[in-house]
């Protein structure tokens, strides 16, 4: 006992209203999420300066003698531990993937777009492929 469901026909008004509705949507998320994304850039990019600089200092102001202690050394150069713990703690809660999430949802868009010979652009607007022959 096989039932057998028509296929729905769409106009190509339809059709297009919902290739609008859906570029609509992408290009409203890609809007909402490029602020956040381009705070966590920032965020990443001012913690691993710091930790460069600071970094520098540590490696500059190491004195070689016979009582050497790296652990005595990082006591003492407290900023470069900070700015440490500091990237290693963004890096642990995710900012690296925070600061790509428009990417990210336009590379897995793109990815389920080919197959409708579709892609879309850096802001959500979709591009029409021709069909591959």
């Amino acid at each position: 006992m096989t039932s057998v469901h028509p296929t729905p026909q769409f106009t190509t008004q339809q059709i297009q209203e919902d290739l609008r509705a859906f570029e609509r949507r992408i290009t409203k998320t890609v809007e909402y999420l490029e602020p956040k994304s381009y705070r966590w850039r920032i965020l990443l990019f001012i913690s691993v300066i710091f930790v460069m600089i600071s970094g520098y200092n540590f490696i500059t102001s190491i004195k070689l003698d016979r009582d050497f202690s790296i652990l005595s050394t990082l006591y003492n150069d407290k900023i470069f531990i900070f700015a440490l713990m500091f990237l290693l703690l963004l890096i642990v809660t995710g900012a690296h993937k925070r600061a790509n999430t428009s990417a990210i949802i336009l590379s897995r868009n793109r990815q389920v777009l080919l197959d409708y010979n579709l892609s879309c652009n850096e802001k959500g607007k979709l591009i029409i492929k021709p069909k591959a022959d």
